[in-house]
């Protein structure tokens, strides 16, 4: 899927990636001295979203792998907060009367930051966890924000003093997975359970169950109407309940509800409910009376979600975050990480009706860097723009008919052109990414893409999937396509001879390395066999050098030949190679990035933005979050 015929830069864009997350363990070849460092960076996606009440334009998002984002205009554009690299974490609370102030929670640990974001640190002093207890569910008192409690499996713990101590309840009750506190009087606090719903009406000391559940029938989240204290709806593995008075009497809401389990709830100010139900990726169900009937909205999933990255199962169902406290029709969702694309932050503006990406699609494919801009392709989230070299990113995707973005290039003697391989198609934009629109290969899922630096009207498409798998070729800048070899053979990844343009190589799926002395017309295998290739670079110096990284069911490695293909040998073993490139300047120096997100480095290079000074252009594709610098 990468293309390292363009190297100009390729060392600043990986470095760039490298600066951001943890990764995971690798295995190296059984050599004494391993050439190889792990540079990072990991993967993610958006598990938590809050606005600032003070100021509503003024986002958080935390996300699954670690890691706080902020936006100041209305999700915009994102910044990663960098002090928040080492927070681990699936949800976010902002103190209501005390906006800077944040926590982030979900597993062992709770963080705290006093700054808007800027720091953070462990607040756990007095929580005494069990092995595999965590914090699940954290309330603020809204007129005190020292006083906060905790939900966890041993019970609910207190702390007075914004966190700085905690304390356990007594006669609390346990196997906690929701807390909610009354708005108009924080003495009520509703619990939601594996065992039921209880309910404390003296700030926590003592609790009275109100609702038993049955079987495999847990409480997993709740929701107090902001107008009506007494109207609370609650989550469970069998469906929707509904309180009409504060929590003292439940009952299950059916009307208008389907059978199947729901996945989120998003209560908006005015008291309007949403619901997303497990494995139903077409419809985001309504509710206009506090949860007690639904409606059922017509396809509501059905662009750009369905079908990209909203599965037919409960981890792809659509993940209800948040609504814009200023303007209610406005809805956040993201999609889980397991979810095969679409993962990231999308933004209805009409009640759920329809969405489009919204940011932080961590699920990086392909990078392009002009002398103004960095741009992203993302799996389902289409492109992304950054004009201060990764610190802050918006979308440009209008036009965009594939959201899946493998590849990316960019025009070199033009920098204001830019080619795009998608889910459907090859697509140009000759404004900076404005705008797009289909030039090639519509209906194709295209993972390769090539242009010729020396002639940049000719370009070279590899197709992965569908109906017409090949190598295709276009010499008038994208208008007309013809098939250039390798039919019937899914192309994942494209490399041209830096020095000779009618040398090219192919990764193909499941059929090794593939070359070509004559632009296409003829090829024949070099290397590899039965191997599924993915990433291929070619030395920028001496073009008979190239590495090619696979990614398959077998044994996945990054392998060396300096015969042209002839002969390879294995350079470092790892899981599957998403892309390879070699530093132009110093090309002793490999960077490879694997499947989950992780970059290995023969050396070592850090995120510095004296890196960009004299770029021109970059081509390279990783799968990571972006550094911001």
């Amino acid at each position: 899927m990468s293309r390292t015929t363009i190297m100009i830069g390729a060392l600043a864009a990986l470095a760039l990636l490298g600066a951001l997350g943890l990764g995971f363990a690798l295995l190296r070849p059984a050599e004494e001295e391993d050439p190889w460092e792990f540079l990072g960076p990991g993967d993610a996606d958006v598990t938590s979203l809050v606005f600032d009440p003070t100021t509503p334009t003024t986002l958080y998002a935390a996300t699954e792998s670690g890691g706080v984002y902020q936006s100041a205009d209305s999700g915009a554009t994102w910044q990663f907060l960098r002090q928040s690299r080492e927070v681990r974490g699936f949800s976010l609370t902002i103190a209501p009367t005390t906006p800077a102030t944040l926590y982030v929670y979900g597993g062992r640990d709770v963080y705290r930051s006093a700054d808007g974001g800027e720091t953070w640190r462990k607040v756990n002093r007095g929580l005494e966890l069990e092995e595999f207890d965590g914090v699940f569910s954290l309330s603020i008192d809204p007129t005190n924000p020292q006083a906060i409690f905790a939900g966890t499996s041993g019970g609910v713990y207190k702390s007075e003093n914004g966190g700085e101590t905690w304390h356990k309840v007594a006669g609390s009750v346990t196997e906690i997975n929701a807390l909610s506190i009354d708005p108009l009087n924080p003495q009520v606090i509703i619990a939601g359970t594996r065992n039921g719903v209880y309910k404390s009406e003296n700030g926590g000391e003592t609790w009275t169950q109100t609702w038993t559940s049955t079987g495999l029938n847990e409480v997993w989240d709740m929701r107090i109407n902001p107008r009506n204290p007494r109207v609370i709806i609650a989550r469970t593995d069998n469906g929707v309940i509904r309180s009409a008075d504060g929590g003292e009497t439940w009952r299950k809401v059916a009307d208008g509800l389907p059978a199947g389990n729901p996945f989120s709830l998003l209560l908006d100010p005015a008291g309007v409910v949403y619901a997303s139900i497990k494995g139903d990726c077409s419809h985001l169900y309504r509710s206009t009376d506090g949860g007690a009937t639904w409606s059922k909205g017509d396809n509501m999933l059905a662009s750009p979600l369905d079908g990209y990255g909203c599965s037919r199962n409960e981890e792809g169902t659509l993940r209800l975050l948040a609504v814009d406290p200023t303007t209610p029709a406005t809805l956040y969702a993201g999609v889980p990480f397991s979810a095969s694309s679409g993962r990231g932050l999308w933004r209805s503006s009409d009640g759920g009706v329809s969405w489009r990406p919204a940011g932080l699609h961590s699920h990086i494919l392909s990078l392009a860097l002009t002398p103004s801009a960095l741009y992203a392709g993302t799996s389902g989230g289409g492109v992304y723009r950054s004009d201060d070299r990764g610190l802050t990113w918006r979308a440009v995707s209008e036009g965009l008919t594939g959201f899946s973005v493998s590849e990316l290039a960019v025009d070199p003697t033009t920098p204001t052109t830019l080619y795009a391989a998608t889910n459907n198609g090859v697509h140009k934009s000759d404004d900076s990414g404005i705008t797009w629109r289909v030039v090639g290969l519509p209906g194709q899922s295209v993972w390769a893409l090539a242009v010729i630096p020396t002639t940049p009207t000719t370009l070279y498409a590899g197709v992965g999937y569908r109906d017409e798998p090949g190598v295709f070729i276009s010499v008038d800048g994208g208008v007309t396509w013809r098939a250039a070899g390798l039919p019937g053979q899914g192309i994942m990844t494209l490399a041209v001879d830096p020095t000779t343009p009618t040398t090219l190589y192919a990764g193909v799926r499941e059929g090794g390395v593939q070359r070509s002395d004559d632009g296409g017309v003829t090829w024949r295998a070099v290397g590899l066999p039965g191997r599924s290739v993915r990433a291929l670079a070619i030395h920028p110096i001496e073009p008979a050098t190239l590495y090619a990284g696979t990614n398959d069911n077998g044994e996945n490695a990054l392998f060396r030949s300096t015969d042209g293909g002839a002969t390879w040998s294995e350079s470092v073993r790892t899981t599957g190679i998403i892309a390879v490139v070699i530093d132009p300047t110093a090309p002793a120096t490999v960077y490879a990035a694997n499947e989950n997100g992780e970059i290995l480095s023969t050396g070592y290079h850090k995120c510095d933005p004296s890196f960009f000074s004299s770029l021109s252009l970059v081509y390279v594709q990783v799968i990571g979050r972006v550094c911001a610098l």
